[in-house]
């Protein structure tokens, strides 16, 4: 069976659900306190010390303990090109266990060496957000072993109080490994069918860790179709809070698992590149989002940028980010997603810079 994300095999099902939410349509702002710049943003998702699809899919070869090598590698492009955006950093990888204690079959010394790389060159360009617990199996908080359940499956059907202790967890873990969370990530599509529910969970267990007036989600991907706006999905007015939902609005370009040979990988990532932004000048979908006023969010997996030990993934980000430079000159401000999710806010509203 050809591989591919699970959040491409449920987008059939999450499209058709998408399609009868209300969106609510704004402007994007610009990038800064009168930059005159558009903000960009590049979400990254399934980050951690191993490879979460060597779990997903029974079979992937791949050296599965991410080197911290290549960690370094991803930390000096982010400085190189000066890109700012979202990283996930599981909070329990592959149901391992928990990264503020021990991982099965990592060593320590890689897992404090992995989360050293993320604290000190990633954190301060990169909002972190877990991605659920393990983005696999669903953690029983009450015993303590792990359900015969995948966490998309689980969050439909929880109460919603489980849901909140499942989120508190997940950033507590993060804050003890000096990683606060400004939001999360769906693994998958998770929540898309209990929406409501997910937002209210996050905007509660966020307020119990941190306090924070604003929190988001990223759980939409329009990949080349109609693209989505940031919209505020849950207020609690008496504390002042917005839980906004953040799409990406381009799909992973970097992704090519699937594919035999070298040759065919490397090609549909030139193409999908173009497709993005085109060399000539031509308008591509970065461009048809700034036109649009959609918010410009790119997207690839950690699994990508690594690519079976490879790389191959991270070299395709940058030669992508050498074309958006190339094309956009400084027209273009990268920004951490919480940027993104603050233009959903009503102007002269809403969480200031210092809550966010």
């Amino acid at each position: 069976m050809a591989l591919m994300s699970r959040r491409r095999m449920l987008g059939a099902a999450g499209a058709a659900l998408a399609a009868a939410v209300p969106v609510v349509l704004g402007q994007q702002k610009s990038g800064g306190a009168g930059s005159g710049k558009t903000p960009i943003s590049l979400i990254i998702d399934d980050g951690g010390p191993v490879d979460a699809m060597f779990y997903m899919h029974p079979g992937y070869e791949t050296p599965w303990i991410v080197p911290n090598a290549f960690t370094e590698r991803v930390a000096a492009t982010f400085e190189r090109f000066d890109l700012h955006g979202k990283l996930t950093v599981l909070p329990m990888p592959s149901c391992l266990g928990r990264i503020d204690k021990s991982l099965e079959r990592v060593p320590q010394e890689h897992l404090e060496g992995f989360l050293k790389i993320i604290r000190e060159r990633i954190a301060p360009r990169f909002d972190i957000t877990p991605e659920f617990l393990t983005h696999l199996a669903a953690y029983d908080l009450k015993s303590g072993k792990y359900q015969h359940i995948f966490e998309d499956a689980w969050i439909s059907r929880a109460p919603l109080e489980e849901v909140i202790d499942y989120f508190v967890l997940a950033f507590q873990i993060l804050k003890n490994v000096g990683l606060p969370a400004q939001g999360i990530t769906s693994p998958w599509n998770s929540g898309i069918d209990v929406e409501k529910k997910y937002a209210q969970a996050l905007a509660e267990a966020h307020w119990k860790v941190y306090g924070k007036k604003l929190t988001w989600y990223f759980l939409y991907v329009s990949e080349w179709d109609q693209p989505r706006r940031c919209t505020v999905e849950y207020t609690v007015p008496e504390r002042g809070q917005a839980v906004v939902s953040v799409p990406a609005n381009a799909p992973d370009i970097f992704w090519c698992m699937e594919l035999p040979t070298q040759s065919e990988k490397v090609e549909l990532i030139h193409r999908n590149i173009d497709r993005l932004v085109p060399a000539d000048g031509r308008p591509g979908r970065i461009r048809q989002l700034i036109e649009g006023g959609y918010p410009v969010v790119l997207l690839t997996h950690w699994q990508s940028l690594y690519h079976r030990g490879t790389g191959l993934g991270l070299e395709g980000l940058t030669a992508l980010a050498e074309r958006i430079q190339k094309v956009f000159g400084d027209s273009l401000r990268w920004v951490p997603l919480r940027e993104i999710a603050r233009t959903a806010l009503p102007a002269g509203g809403g969480p200031g810079p210092d809550h966010g």
